[in-house]
């Protein structure tokens, strides 16, 4: 635990420190007591709680004395919480003058062993003493994470100590409770006062260790390493009683999953959103150019014909432009026996259709004086007994004409 509070009810006070651990060491914090109201204990032990900053987070451990609670020390064999607990009850008759109706038993086993066994801590009080420490917790805290009598924590190297809160009239050494009249002054107090100084970081001004003895020593417990492993012999509190902090984690660890998972599925959806306005986006301007392309052929192919048609009209030649005179020319060297049927004139020739009633028609001789052109064909039918002949004649221009 990186910190702590130990609430410490005693007959006539209530005491509570809250310890925090800072560069390895444990540190009080916060410190306070004030006087018990013993028509309402739980009011007194809220109102302290409550000015030393206590949040339900932090675990708490109660401590106070049971009515007809005993608090003794015996040798025991290193057994298992259970096992150990059913030992321990075999030796409640030879501790105590009767035995408890509906005994708990709370018990450590120390560290050290002997050929007599294990040495254990156990303290036990009847079943009728929870009922007054349950209504304390529930109407103040509500939870608690241990019930702890303040003397289970002495290990077996300590020296005396004396608690009067518990019991004024001995002080516990060496396995034994003693009269107080053989303890010698405060004396015993300068060891304890040495080993919390070194374990913890205390307060300096008024702090006095004598006065909150019970709660460092169970902070000492606390904070050392074989609390957490022998809590099965401590942890005597009602299931009730005992917050369920794992509980809480789970709940609030499953909470924490699903809203990890709901944000990462929440992304997926932006980034699949986005992804599909995108290819929306990117396909209508796909249709768009495909449109534009579409349109630019149809523009581009109209303007190719357009083209075409412009090349072909500036290629053509300008043509004949003396043709009537020409003609005239051509007209005024044909005999009057011959009739032109048909002409058709292109750009490098003249075919003529003639019909003439003439013998021995020299058509080659007669139109030598033309300077424009030459015969290039020249053909003539006659048919049975028919007076009149078909010329069929093709002029080309002359090698003058061409120059």
């Amino acid at each position: 635990m990186k910190e702590f509070c130990i609430l410490f009810l005693s007959g006539e006070q209530v005491q509570v420190c809250c310890f925090r651990k800072n560069t390895g060491r444990f540190r009080l914090k916060e410190h306070a007591s004030c006087p018990l109201n013993q028509t309402d204990p739980a009011e007194t032990c809220r109102k302290l709680l409550h000015q030393t900053g206590y949040s339900k987070d932090t675990p708490l451990i109660v401590s106070c004395a049971m009515k007809d609670g005993v608090f003794f020390r015996c040798s025991s064999v290193r057994l298992a919480a259970d096992a150990m607990r059913n030992a321990l009850e075999f030796e409640l008759p030879r501790r105590l003058l009767h035995e408890p109706e509906d005994c708990v038993i709370q018990f450590l086993p120390l560290s050290g062993e002997s050929s007599e066994g294990v040495p254990v801590n156990v303290y036990a009080f009847p079943g009728t003493s929870m009922p007054r420490l349950a209504a304390v917790i529930t109407q103040s805290i509500r939870k608690a994470d241990f019930y702890l009598y303040p003397l289970i924590a002495l290990q077996e190297k300590d020296g005396p100590i004396y608690l009067p809160e518990l019991e004024q009239d001995f002080y516990f050494d060496q396995a034994e409770w003693r009269p107080i009249r053989n303890l010698n002054g405060d004396a015993w107090l300068i060891p304890w006062e040495a080993e919390f100084k070194k374990l913890f970081q205390l307060p300096g001004g008024d702090f006095r260790i004598k006065e909150y003895l019970a709660c460092l020593l169970l902070a000492r417990l606390v904070a050392s390493a074989e609390f957490h492993e022998k809590q099965g012999g401590l942890n005597i509190l009602p299931k009730q009683l005992r917050p369920s902090r794992l509980r809480n984690q789970i709940s609030l660890m499953i909470l924490l999953i699903f809203l990890l998972l709901l944000n990462f599925f929440w992304g997926i959806l932006g980034n699949l959103s986005q992804n599909y306005r995108e290819y929306t986006r990117l396909n209508a301007e796909r249709g768009r150019l495909a449109s534009q392309v579409r349109t630019t052929a149809l523009k581009l192919k109209a303007a190719e014909k357009e083209n075409r048609e412009l090349n072909r009209v500036v290629n053509q030649t300008a043509g004949e432009h003396d043709v009537v005179g020409k003609l005239a020319g051509f007209s005024a060297l044909l005999p009057s026996n011959v009739m032109v049927m048909s002409i058709r004139w292109t750009e490098g020739a003249v075919d003529i259709t003639m019909r003439s009633e003439a013998q021995n028609l020299n058509l080659p001789v007669l139109l030598k004086p033309l300077k424009h052109w030459k015969v290039s064909q020249l053909q003539q039918r006659r048919r049975g007994n028919e007076t009149a002949s078909m010329i069929t004649m093709k002029l080309i221009p002359s090698e003058e004409a061409v120059k």
